[in-house]
Order: structure tokens, then C-alpha cells, then sequence
């Protein structure tokens, strides 16, 4: 028995196969409708709203007011003094400030990055099962 006869008959990729199909059927077959569509958009408000603005204001105050990370962010203050005074204390105070606001800048663009990437992989999903090329251009117009 080769190794390819092996990898084909795993249990795992058995199982993951019928699910497979019926998403891609499904992905291949779905046509939007204006409810649809504007369910989706709503779902898609409530979800970038939730990740992309709450969560930052939850992750801002958690370290302000548990972890001690307060105040303005100070970047000269960082640069002239950026590491603590022990191994315990790796940073200084501008430090953990600066790594506060890195963590909520990226909680704040890290959904909205995620939605444009799922979207631009899903449409190209779509155009490869149902078989199109993948440089469509529109038609009608003046060419």
C-alpha cells in the first residue's frame, strides 16, 4: 500500500469530505437577495462593531485599571529610557504604554483586515468552482 493509498483513506479526510462537498455546493449555488443581503450586512455591522470597538475600549480600560498601564503614551520618554530595571521588568512604563496601544490597534484594525481578506478569498472560491477565469471584466461599454 503506497502512501498516497494511505492519506486518501484516513478517517479525518473521509469525514471532512461530505462536509466539504455540501459547503462547496453551497458556495457555488448561492445567489443573494436583497433579505439575504442585507441580513448579512446587519450581521456584519453587529460583528465589526462588537470586535472593532469594543473590545479595544474593554482591552484599554482592563489595562489601565488592572494591570497599572495608565496615561499618554510618551514616545521621547520611551527612547530615552525604553527597558525596566529588572528581568522581572523588562520594560519601562512608557514601554508597557507603548504595548498597550499596540495590543488595541491591533484588536481595532485586525477585524476589519480580516473581514476584506475573507471576502476577496471567498469571491475567489466562488469563481474557481463555478469555473470562471479569474480576469473577468465586465461587459458592455466601449472597449
Amino acid at each position: 500500500m503506497s502512501q498516497i493509498d494511505v492519506a486518501t483513506k484516513s478517517p479525518i479526510r473521509q469525514r471532512t469530505q461530505g462536509l466539504r462537498s455540501r459547503i462547496e455546493a453551497f458556495v457555488r449555488n448561492f445567489e443573494w437577495t436583497w433579505t439575504s443581503a442585507v441580513l448579512f450586512s446587519m450581521a456584519l455591522l453587529f460583528f465589526l462593531l462588537i470586535s472593532a470597538v469594543v473590545m479595544p475600549s474593554f482591552w484599554m480600560y482592563y489595562a489601565e485599571q488592572k494591570i497599572g498601564w495608565a496615561g499618554p503614551t510618551d514616545l521621547q520618554a520611551f527612547l530615552e529610557k525604553p527597558f525596566g530595571t529588572s528581568i522581572t521588568n523588562p520594560l519601562s512604563l512608557e514601554g508597557y504604554k507603548q504595548v498597550r496601544d499596540a495590543i488595541a490597534m491591533g484588536l481595532t484594525t485586525g477585524p476589519i483586515v480580516t473581514v476584506l481578506v475573507a471576502s476577496a478569498a471567498m469571491q475567489n472560491w466562488r469563481r474557481k468552482l463555478r469555473g470562471s477565469s479569474g480576469d473577468s471584466r465586465p461587459s458592455g461599454g466601449y472597449r
